[in-house]
């Protein structure tokens, strides 16, 4: 028999598909590690609010570098704590796509 809890977290806990890893796969290999957070946020986790930041992070860092240098991926650096705390809380094979980083 199953708690509520155990019920609850299989209703709120999703799976990512191969060609979700195989995209992160992709833009990590060709170092847009700004498209493949944004990816996961959006698509995986379906957090809209995190998948604009590292999109305004990507546009900050591809436009504006002379000026910010690399304070656009220090900014991407620290949440990556958030975004693996989602991951886990969410994804059942989050390790999957947490290793394509």
């Amino acid at each position: 028999m199953k708690t509520l809890r155990e019920i609850k977290q299989e209703l709120t806990e999703s799976v990512a598909s191969k060609s979700d890893i195989q995209f992160v796969r992709a833009k990590t290999a060709t170092n847009d590690h700004f498209e493949a957070r944004r990816y996961i946020a959006d698509r995986i986790l379906g957090d809209k609010d995190l998948a604009d930041a590292y999109k305004s992070l990507d546009i900050i860092h591809v436009k504006y570098n002379q000026y910010v240098m690399n304070d656009a991926v220090q900014l991407r650096q620290r949440l990556e704590k958030l975004l693996m705390q989602k991951l886990k809380q969410k994804v059942s094979n989050w390790d999957a796509v947490y290793s394509e980083l």
